[in-house]
């Protein structure tokens, strides 16, 4: 994904979090993780989630996929 929820180009940082928010998904994903690594990825992601939604790099409910 190149653009914003509103079709702007996304700038090299908006990339990174992007970036670093699908890795803590895929993460977060994981039923092999132990529970203290599971603990933390979802604490990591919750409030980058934030981030991500408040710049409209993407829209969608985290409670929706059980984290």
């Amino acid at each position: 994904m190149n653009t914003d929820l509103l079709g702007r180009e996304l700038t090299a940082t908006e990339t990174q979090l992007l970036a670093a928010y699908d890795t803590l998904r895929a993460l977060a994903a994981d039923d092999d993780l132990a529970p203290c690594a599971a603990a933390g990825v979802r604490a990591a992601l919750a409030p980058l989630a934030v981030v991500v939604t408040d710049l409209g790099l993407r829209y969608e409910h985290l409670l929706d996929d059980g984290v």
